[in-house]
């Protein structure tokens, strides 16, 4: 065993007697808290957010970036989880591999996302994200199911993604997205989904490469007809949709399924929640994905 992983398997030495002081009262507060950064939260919100862009008046491809950002960020916590393998504290009320965390990813990764693409509009949006952030990594370790060195990690492992991502997807100029930089962003998704799948071959893998391929797929697919729609989803639809996703990652997390089911459902689910906002454009659409429309 390596120096590193000797001492991220020792993180947390003395640290549980502090947190064992901490008031009930205070945990179970974090413990509510904490679902802020769980993945279907994070997967609802922003699918929620691209399905009623317009609503919102936000571009749809500033939001199709969050979504494949999202999607990443999640195949890239179960890619490090399984490759470290390493325990969450003793007492932990919960399965899984411990580092780093999974919810400080997430967190990172979505609420730093969205104020990154958003920034240019609502200037205070960083500082919420920032304290989102704080809040569900402090939470993980206020109820005892990771240590703090392993929501440390957690958002520097965010951070680092976020960097990447806004990289070789969208830039540093969220006011102008195009419908090439989200693909690329799902793109990326789908390559850390990949590594992933090459260090576990797991349920959870296999779910996140198909939701990446499938939200690539549906957006080079609908992403024309998308960007031309105003208008498009009524609250209703929009509703109907994101409650079938949170039902499909219910069903798909609790095991229910095989693993080739699993994929083509996350796939499918994915698919036709990006092409759900172009679904009332008629005719033909005057501009291809890469046409550069944001």
């Amino acid at each position: 065993m390596s120096l590193a992983v000797r001492l991220a398997a020792d993180r947390g030495v003395g640290e549980t007697v502090v947190v064992e002081r901490v008031p009930t009262v205070v945990v179970d507060l974090f413990g509510l808290l904490t679902y802020l950064g769980d993945p279907v939260t994070l997967l609802v919100i922003v699918a929620a957010g691209y399905l009623l862009a317009d609503h919102l008046g936000v571009s749809t491809p500033r939001m199709a970036v969050a979504i494949g950002l999202a999607l990443g960020g999640v195949a890239l916590t179960l890619a490090l989880k399984h490759a470290f393998a390493l325990p969450r504290p003793p007492g932990a009320d919960t399965d899984g591999f411990g580092f780093p965390s999974g919810h400080a990813i997430g967190a990172t990764v979505v609420y730093g996302g969205l104020a990154g693409l958003l920034a240019d509009r609502h200037r205070r949006l960083c500082h919420g994200a920032a304290a989102l952030i704080v809040v569900v990594a402090a939470s993980r370790v206020v109820i005892g199911v990771h240590y703090l060195v392993d929501v440390v990690v957690g958002v520097a492992v965010g951070v680092g993604y976020l960097a990447v991502g806004f990289r070789l997807g969208p830039g540093w100029a969220p006011d102008h997205v195009t419908a090439d930089a989200a693909s690329r962003t799902f793109a990326l998704a789908v390559g850390v989904g990949v590594v992933a799948l090459s260090v576990a071959l797991v349920l959870d893998t296999v779910v996140v490469v198909a939701g990446a391929a499938g939200g690539w797929l549906g957006w080079r697919l609908a992403a024309d007809r998308v960007v031309a729609t105003t208008g498009s989803t009524s609250r209703f639809v929009a509703s109907l949709v994101v409650v079938a996703v949170v039902t499909v990652a219910d069903i798909v997390v609790e095991g229910r399924l095989s693993l080739p089911l699993a994929a083509v459902l996350a796939g499918g689910v994915v698919t036709l929640l990006m092409v759900v906002p172009g679904l009332s454009s008629s005719g033909s659409p005057d501009e291809s994905p890469a046409s550069g429309r944001t």
